[in-house]
């Protein structure tokens, strides 16, 4: 696929999903352009990244964002990122999973560049020490995320 017609794709993704029903015109546009910039960084097609679409009137700001990317050759395989604020192209993705410690879905790895991504595959995450604070592998989003359960030492019930 040339560049023109990555770009040209990149564009009617924009164009047609900058619409939704529950969130302003700006608001769709600035989600699909997240979208488009995580296929970028993977190297994939827009169509292969899926905002996640449980929104409603009372999540408004839609921040953080949550993206499912599904590797084109293995539709079953998906990864979920999310981003601190679609609207800042300079905001990290981060690759969400389990954590180690109670199974929650929590952001494991900061993800700048395909390469972040291939280190955090190849290597995944370094186990956790018991009572203190996670490797610096780790991205700071993880420690006291509230996605944790409240059983596990990262949760923080002032969240």
């Amino acid at each position: 696929m040339t560049i023109a017609s990555r770009a040209a794709s990149a564009n009617d993704y924009v164009r047609q999903h900058s619409a939704h029903p529950l969130i302003s015109r700006q608001k769709a546009a600035d989600i699909a352009r997240a979208a488009v910039r995580l296929a970028g960084l993977l190297g994939i097609d827009p169509v292969n990244v899926r905002p996640d679409r449980s929104w409603n009137y009372l999540s408004l700001p839609l921040a953080p964002l949550t993206l499912h990317a599904s590797d084109p050759d293995d539709p079953q395989q998906v990864y979920t990122f999310s981003c601190r604020d679609p609207w800042y192209d300079d905001e990290p993705f981060f690759l969400l999973g389990p954590c180690p410690v109670c199974g929650a879905e929590v952001p494991l790895a900061e993800i700048r560049s395909l390469a972040d991504v291939g280190a955090f595959l190849t290597h995944g995450p370094e186990p956790l020490p018991e009572h203190s604070a996670p490797p610096c592998s780790y991205p700071d989003a993880f420690d006291r995320h509230p996605a944790h359960t409240s059983q596990c030492p990262y949760y923080d019930g002032d969240s």
